[in-house]
């Protein structure tokens, strides 16, 4: 979100609208010196987070870094690009669709197509985007008997926000080949338009994927058996299935056939829905593992077209053995662990390896499950999460474990790029909730808990009284929590177990730890908890990366923190959040945008409603990569990658 000022205005036929105009650039540099074509390149998945969903409207469960940015983005990349040479800015260059344009009072885009094809040699058109808006307004329709019940098919959509996309269209329609256009229910800020709605636009192959099942033909179902529009306001379509009371029909039933298609890990390089793409590369080989073999898509539209004869993303189950990998110099790009710095200098010696930090447009926290029936009324007091806070001792953190290749969280704004303008100056400044043991347990003894250091404590005084525990709380009920977090990662098991040790040792909070993959943490976190529809699967849930601004690059909250969206794990739903956050959409001019930015971000700077922990490079990654390699830099803020620039130099 980088407004040094505000955005250039598109004024078509002298109506109001707004688009950020950007400098156009790649995602990398490429030097045009001596490389030559041809070669594979070895990239290094995270450890323990393999891809495993390639399917376009990805779950919850499934919405991380590891599936988009560096996978289904390069087979299916969204309609609109952002990452611009290093920067966390709109790319209209690798975008499939010109700018929008805005029009009557900015409710009314209007997209146009470059003329892209896929790569069976049809042509990318209108019609394939609305086949995935169609897809997405039945699989987040909470009529729809796919969504509300764990046990139910179908995707939902990791990026739902309630009130959000597509529950802020009235209609959308093809109005031309190459064109359609989007009539919204309010007048909404542009900028905020394009990077956090129209940005999670991603086009599909219609003529290829609208299918019920494998056996079945291609059809126009994702039309044909729904009443399409209007939409309004925040109630969305209401849709009817063929047969009622099932999901075998319509949108719906397309969705969750390509849904129940992606959760077939082993089938991914011979299933031909997979074979028709529009990004630089297809797949070849698959595993159920993670491992992936990605070779050029001739028929790419975009550019630069790849030169690599092959990308191969490797799994591994920890970071130790990625290391070992990379310490044999099998890796074309990979990762040094923070534990294995030292031997920097050798692998860059042995195996001409170059070293850059791949620092993230986004923050490092975990969540409470506020819905937990047990422990849910603890963590809704808010002296209690600031007592939490005040033991997370980052700055030792980052001392100690990340060895300096990390940053002080104090609140949900990037601090990366360096002096972000959208930091407000109390999160730019000295963190409200710092390492602070003695106050940590100053707030419990205050609020009714008998704190027993090396021990359990609890609660001495019920009530709601301004002393007492609080409400929900029993008298004797324990500061007994678990934390689940992600397995396979050296430097967070120590943070874990340093919370844990100063958590007890300090202040008598017993935290129980388990590990386990980064899939199985994500799907235990983002699970659906409401506290309509409570859970008690878990209570602290630690998958180790934070949050990446993306497919929402604006950093304004809605997707985490806005009562009931999707990504919001735990459930944390404050009304004072929710009118800050509806503000940053709806601004109508720089000052205003910044003005609701600060609030929301201060708000939650001092209402703690996740535990910040230290802001680590990507998947904690200090990237290694040969030398050799041209187009890898500048890393790109989203976590995207761009194989289709690499070239070795001769």
């Amino acid at each position: 979100m980088r407004r040094v000022t505000w955005p250039t205005i598109l004024r078509p036929l002298g109506v109001a609208a707004g688009v950020v105009l950007l400098l156009a650039g790649c995602g990398g540099a490429v030097s045009s010196h001596h490389t030559t074509t041809g070669g594979v390149v070895t990239f290094a998945e995270g450890p323990s987070a393999p891809p495993n969903y390639i399917f376009p409207l990805e779950p919850s469960a499934d919405f991380s870094v590891t599936n988009l940015s560096q996978f289904s983005y390069l087979m299916y990349p969204p309609l609109y690009w952002f990452g611009n040479n290093g920067q966390p800015t709109f790319n209209p260059t690798l975008s499939i669709a010109n700018a929008p344009t805005f029009s009557a009072g900015d409710t009314v885009v209007n997209i146009t197509l470059k003329h892209w094809q896929w790569s069976n040699g049809q042509p990318l058109t209108s019609r394939d985007v609305v086949f995935w808006l169609n897809l997405l307004s039945a699989a987040t329709d909470p009529n729809s008997p796919a969504i509300g019940s764990q046990s139910a098919p179908g995707p939902g959509w990791g990026a739902e926000v309630p009130g959000g996309f597509p529950f802020n269209l009235v209609s959308y329609a093809a109005t031309g080949t190459y064109s359609l256009q989007l009539h919204l229910n309010a007048a909404y800020n542009p900028t905020w338009f394009l990077y956090n709605e129209l940005s999670q636009i991603t086009p599909m192959p219609q003529a290829a994927w609208d299918e019920l099942s494998s056996s079945g033909p291609v059809g126009n179902y994702d039309a044909a058996a729904e009443t399409r529009v209007p939409l309004s306001g925040t109630s969305p379509t209401q849709y009817v299935p063929e047969s009622p009371g099932t999901a075998t029909g319509g949108a719906l039933g397309v969705a969750q056939f390509l849904n129940s298609q992606s959760q077939e890990l082993g089938t991914y390089s011979s299933n031909p829905l997979w074979q028709v793409v529009d990004g630089p590369f297809r797949i070849a080989e698959f595993t159920s593992a993670g491992y992936a073999k990605l070779v050029p898509n001739r028929d790419y539209s975009g550019s630069p077209k790849p030169t690599i004869s092959a990308f191969v993303e490797e799994p591994f189950t920890s970071d130790t053995a990625e290391f070992d990998a990379l310490a044999s110099g099998s890796l074309t790009m990979g990762f040094i662990p923070n534990q294995d710095l030292s031997q920097k200098a050798s692998l860059e010696r042995r195996f001409n390896y170059s070293f850059k930090p791949w620092y993230n447009f986004g923050f490092t926290y975990f969540p409470y499950n506020f819905t937990n029936p047990t422990v849910g009324p603890i963590f809704r007091q808010l002296y209690f999460r600031q007592a939490f806070q005040s033991l997370v001792n980052q700055t030792q953190y980052i001392k100690d474990f990340y060895l300096g290749y990390a940053t002080v969280t104090d609140g949900p704004v990037p601090t990366y790029p360096a002096h972000n303008p959208d930091e407000s100056p109390l999160e730019a400044g000295t963190p409200p909730y710092p390492y602070n043991p003695s106050r940590a347990v100053s707030l419990l003894r205050d609020h009714g808990w008998t704190v027993v250091p090396g021990g359990t404590s609890s609660c001495s005084r019920p009530g709601t009284g301004t002393a007492d525990c609080g409400s929900g709380i029993s008298l004797g009920e324990k500061l007994q929590f678990s934390l689940l977090y992600q397995n396979g990662v050296v430097v967070l098991t120590n943070q874990m177990e340093a919370l844990q040790s100063t958590a007890r040792s300090v202040a008598g909070i017993d935290l129980t730890l388990s590990s386990a993959p980064f899939s199985q943490v994500l799907a235990t976190a983002f699970n659906g908890c409401t506290m309509a529809n409570p859970c008690s699967g878990w209570e602290l849930a630690n998958w180790g990366g934070g949050w990446s601004y993306a497919p929402d690059y604006l950093p304004t909250g809605g997707e985490l923190f806005g009562c009931g969206s999707t990504s919001n794990a735990g459930d944390w739903c404050n009304p004072t959040t929710t009118a800050n956050i509806t503000a940053t959409h709806t601004a109508p001019n720089q000052a205003a945008e910044i003005s609701a930015l600060f609030r929301y971000e201060d708000q939650l700077a001092l209402q703690l409603p996740v535990v910040y922990t230290p802001s680590v490079p990507i998947d904690n990654e200090l990237v290694m990569y040969k030398s050799s390699l041209q187009g890898v830099l500048p890393l790109d803020p989203f976590g995207n990658i761009y194989p289709q620039m690499y070239r070795f130099s001769s």
